[in-house]
């Protein structure tokens, strides 16, 4: 305070009390940045956490392999895959369990680049020949086809034979596809009865598609052949209670096509079981159904190639899921019809919004729903038109009457004006890769508040030019394959050995080829209309014997179905009907309170290159919208079958496409909002992850070639790559330890240092090659043995590090893996040692501070807990002779002691000069120091360029250094900014330079101790 300051009006001891002891702000603490797999949570951005809990909740618990943790360990194709141990989440627990920092984590999910080749394309596909003209016999001798997906279609058989002279109709729906890598399905059985007892055949190129009944306890045979195993012939139901229910009988891990490598010999598979619709088979009385019928088809769409399609020419096959990632999203939400009720068509109703995934893949569509509720009318009409509602993301196999909420956001309104737009409450901000500049770049508005989607608003809403009282109503359906009307049997021709199959599709009638054994024939061309592959010319051999019979065919109709709709409000067994949800039904059935698991399988992404917004697109054998959804459709009526009933009991509602239209709905939607019917629920579809579901590690190191793997030829390399560079600038993200865990790709682990290095603000913790082969990269067959499990000794080790030539004191490794106990369960678990180094970082830390050595038996006893999880064992025990091999290439051993236990036995950076800084703690030190400063600094940029700013510098500074100085973390520093530093020029060039000088401690590592055996008359005093 000055003087000025006081008043002076009559003799006296004027005193001030100036406090000048306040502590700077201390900026928040900075931990680790790890990469690698978890099994949810946004993913290929930075994403920092600050407890455990939390992450589990944003990315999931740690992830044994083998299955565990999985829902069901063996059905990798629709609950994920678990099958090889998540080191990232081991990483991020190990450190977590300190609490001394937060961690930031790059969740990875496969990416391609923009010029990516053919090898270089990310996801997955399996060979197909079924679109290729091929010669082919059909029936008792069927040939393997090429590989591709075959849909088994099952439906009812009391409808077929002819009535009254008339023939009946049957419709097959969709109940599984299964994906052949090297061989083709078909079923196997007695063959319908058609026309005139004429079998029925369904022929289609590669695959025979006999329709068959089934057999006489309820299950099908399906006939499985490739073209190196024998045919196998396996019974299965569509009953998920029974034994014989075909996910629990057919192989259902898509890594077992190439088992020889990841798994035991014996375990291998051709084909693998996708998506199969329960809800469907249950809705129409087929799961346990002893008298339907089956057919087995081909899957394609069409895609020409010189008149013939061609799958390598085309995407359109859903077979091919060759992408990177892929966000579900949520069908446009459509405002209520206001006009005329006979005029209405939801098609043509007003487009709002609709929701987008952050970053999450295929989780987000196979976990999580999305209701709109509480839709209100405005309640001031003089005010504002506007009324609200809430968006509720809601767990996907919760219940109306048991709804468990994962994100909910309440009083949203259409109005841009309002601080609750929907789009300002939730915000549209959305990141982009930028292949060109390495960086994400941001687009959108307003700041992300939900964890999990971003909303894409209707320019025409957005910008207030649509009607105020409109309100979220209803939305468009997802995608789904079209149908197909019309497939017929026809009677014998001339020769009664030739069956002909007709199929009637858009007014268009095609031949789609014979079954008749040992014959064989050519297909010439075809075309794929309605999701099915159809042969549209044969040729004149068959043409010469075959002519429609005079009897009219029994005919069969394919439908591929959607998710089921609510009806009734009263389904479930609601309390208060008012509660019911309409819209979107994850039940087994409609008046079920028990989730069905099927439910994820109906939005599954349909094939590699699928347009954002189908809506806007036309794709032939494809229903861009399988529904739209409607309140307006909502109507007020009885129950029992007849939907329009007698307008009974009050609050009673069901739903019916059309209803509005046919006079039945409400008078109007405030009629509507008023008796409580005013919420519905909508899916996510579409969500990929970009992964090969072939690998058990789709980022595993033997995915890569070192001297030809790069960014465009390797969708694994350009994976890692590019969250590398995403987190390369150091104002993006935070961090002072970098790692990727399991990752021992040299050129991609050099790459890691060279970043920390460019950054000068992290040490890189890199894992080397070769010391453990675990199963995922390929080394199941000699896994067992010791040998294998260490195929590289310490000095090979040490050797090939040496050859490779790092030399920088921003990176450090260690020696060998180590194996922890999965505390969820119980699993024993190989690691790489980056993870038990997380934990080690971390608590030592927390017992002292990062300058302290990271090692020894205080601070890096794995055996007593150093690591933050438990470490029981290692993978090879060192000698000393193989430390000191492995200490002088600047590999830090892990020791294993019989009385100590496990240790971390050394802390040298990869740096070969030998200066304070080839040692972790003095390079962690100095990180510190640097961040640390730099922060303080912050605080004084653009103030004047004279001596107080100097001293208020010093007097930030100084203390801090004291700080660390008391804390062993320096012997003594000194700090310059004066005349002599910031020099006159300097100040012209708006310059303030200072110079520290610091002595950082350093670690004891050798201890020489002379013991002097002396004689008896010897003086100790001497």
């Amino acid at each position: 305070m000055s003087v000025k300051n006081f008043k002076f009006v009559s003799p006296g001891v004027f005193i001030n009390e100036i406090d000048n002891s306040a502590i700077p702000r201390s900026a928040d603490a900075i931990g680790p940045l790890i990469i690698g797999r978890s099994a949810k949570g946004l993913a290929m951005q930075p994403v920092t956490i600050r407890s455990y809990s939390d992450f589990v909740n944003a990315f999931g618990d740690t992830v044994p392999g083998n299955g565990g943790g999985s829902r069901d360990p063996g059905d990798v194709y629709r609950y994920g895959n678990y099958q090889s141990p998540m080191y990232g989440t081991y990483a991020a627990k190990a450190f977590l369990a300190s609490n001394v920092a937060p961690i930031t984590y790059v969740r990875l999910l496969g990416q391609q680049h923009t010029n990516a080749t053919d090898d270089g394309t990310a996801g997955w596909k399996t060979p197909s020949n079924l679109m290729t003209p091929m010669p082919a016999v059909f029936g008792a001798g069927h040939p393997p086809g090429g590989g591709g997906a075959y849909g088994v279609f099952i439906g009812p058989s009391s409808s077929l034979g002819v009535v009254a002279g008339s023939p009946n109709s049957t419709t097959l729906r969709l109940a599984a596809v299964i994906y052949s890598n090297s061989g083709s399905v078909k079923a196997s059985g007695t063959f319908c009865a058609g026309p005139q007892g004429v079998a029925t055949y369904l022929v289609h190129t590669a695959a025979a598609g006999a329709v068959v009944n089934c057999q006489s306890d309820g299950t099908l045979k399906l006939v499985l052949s490739s073209s190196n195993t024998d045919s196998r012939v396996i019974s299965v139901n569509f009953d998920d209670t029974s034994e014989n229910f075909i996910r629990k009988k057919l192989n259902t891990n898509p890594q077992l096509v190439a088992s020889g490598d990841y798994y035991p010999t014996g375990s291998e598979r051709d084909y693998w079981l996708g998506e199969t619709y329960e809800q469907t088979i249950r809705d129409n009385s087929l799961a346990s159904s002893t008298t339907y019928v089956a057919t087995v088809l081909g899957l394609a769409l069409s895609g020409t190639s010189g008149g013939t399609p061609n799958p390598s020419t085309t995407s359109q096959n859903p077979s091919y899921h060759r992408e990177a990632s892929k966000e579900a999203v949520a069908g446009w939400f459509i405002g209520q019809d206001t006009g005329p009720a006979e005029d209405f068509h939801p098609e043509k109703m007003q487009k709002l919004f609709r929701l987008k995934g952050r970053g999450h893949g295929s989780w987000l569509h196979k976990n999580v729903k999305v209701s709109i509720t509480n839709i209100r009318r405005s309640n001031a009409p003089g005010v504002t038109d506007y009324g609200s509602f809430s968006v509720v993301l809601r767990h996907i196999n919760d219940t109306d009457n048991n709804i468990q909420v994962v994100e909910r956001f309440d009083n949203l309104t259409l109005d841009p004006t309002s601080p609750n737009f929907v789009a300002r409450r939730i915000g549209d901000k959305y990141e982009e890769w930028d292949t060109t500049a390495r960086l994400l770049r941001v687009y959108g508005e307003y700041p992300n508040q939900s964890n999990y989607v971003y909303i894409e608003m209707n320019p025409e809403v957005e910008a207030g030019a649509t009607d105020a009282t409109l309100l979220p109503y209803g939305y468009y359906g997802p995608p789904k394959f079209s149908n197909s009307t019309g497939f017929a049997s026809g009677p014998a021709g001339p020769s009664s050995d030739v069956e002909v199959a007709r199929v009637k599709l858009d007014e268009k009638m095609f031949v789609m080829g014979m079954n008749i054994p040992g014959f064989a024939h050519q297909i010439i061309g075809g075309t794929a209309v309605g999701g099915i592959l159809v042969s549209s010319s044969y040729n004149a051999a068959m043409e010469a014997g075959t002519v429609e019979g005079s009897e009219a065919p029994s005919t069969f109709n394919i439908s591929i179905d959607h998710v089921r709709l609510r009806v009734s409000a009263s389904d479930g067994g609601m309390t208060k009907l008012s509660d019911a949800y309409f819209g979107m039904q994850t039940t087994r059935a409609a008046d079920s309170t028990i989730s069905d698991p099927s439910v994820g399988d109906y939005h599954n992404r349909l094939y590699g290159g699928f347009p954002d917004d189908p809506t806007t697109s036309t794709i032939t054998g494809v229903d861009s919208f399988s529904y739209i959804f409607s309140l307006d459709d909502v109507a007020k009526g009885g129950s029992g079958a007849d939907l329009y009933g007698p307008f009974g009991a009050v609050g009673r509602a069901v739903y019916q496409s059309g209803s509005r239209a046919a006079g039945k709905g409400y008078t109007s939607y405030s009629d509507q909002l008023d008796a409580g019917f005013n919420k519905f629920t909508a899916p996510f579809w579409g969500g990929f992850d970009g992964f090969d579901i072939t690998k058990p590690d789709p980022v595993w190191n033997g995915g890569m070639t070192e001297g030809t793997s790069n960014e465009m030829n390797s969708s694994i390399f350009h994976t890692w790559k590019r969250a590398m560079d995403t987190i390369s600038d150091p104002e993006y993200v935070n961090m002072n330890v970098l790692a990727a865990p399991g990752l021992t790709f040299n050129p991609l682990t050099a790459n890691m240092v060279n970043l920390c290095e460019e950054r000068s603000d992290s040490l890189a913790v890199i894992d080397l090659p070769s010391v453990y082969l675990p199963a995922a990269e390929g080394e199941y067959s000699t896994r067992s043995s010791k040998a294998s499990r260490i195929p590289k000794t310490p000095l090979q080790s040490a050797n090939d590090l040496r050859d490779r030539r790092l030399d920088s004191s921003y990176g450090s490794t260690f020696y060998p893996w180590v194996q922890t106990r999965d505390e969820n369960t119980g699993q024993l678990v190989w690691i790489p040692p980056s993870v038990a180094m997380m934990g080690v970082f971390g608590s030592s830390q927390a017992k002292t501070d990062v300058w302290f050595a990271p090692a020894g038996f205080n601070r890096g006893g794995l055996t007593e807990g150093a690591a933050g999880i438990p470490i029981v064992n290692v993978t090879e025990r060192i000698v000393s002779k193989d430390r000191d091999r492995l200490y002088e290439q600047n590999i830090n051993p892990i020791a294993s002691f019989p009385s100590t236990g496990l240790v971390v036995f050394g802390q040298k950076t990869l740096q070969k000069k030998r200066t304070a800084l080839d040692r972790i703690n003095v390079r962690r030190l100095v990180i510190y120091l640097k961040k640390q400063i730099s922060i303080i600094s912050n605080d004084i940029l653009f103030e004047q360029n004279v001596e107080a700013t100097w001293s208020r510098f010093r007097g930030l500074v100084e203390p801090f250094l004291a700080n660390v100085k008391t804390q062993f973390g320096i012997t003594d520093y000194k700090l310059v900014l004066d005349e002599t530093t910031t020099t006159p020029d300097l100040i012209d060039q708006n310059v303030m330079y200072a110079k520290i000088m610091i002595k950082p401690a350093r670690a004891i590592e050798f201890i020489a101790i002379d013991f002097v055996i002396a004689s008896s008359g010897a003086s100790f005093d001497d």
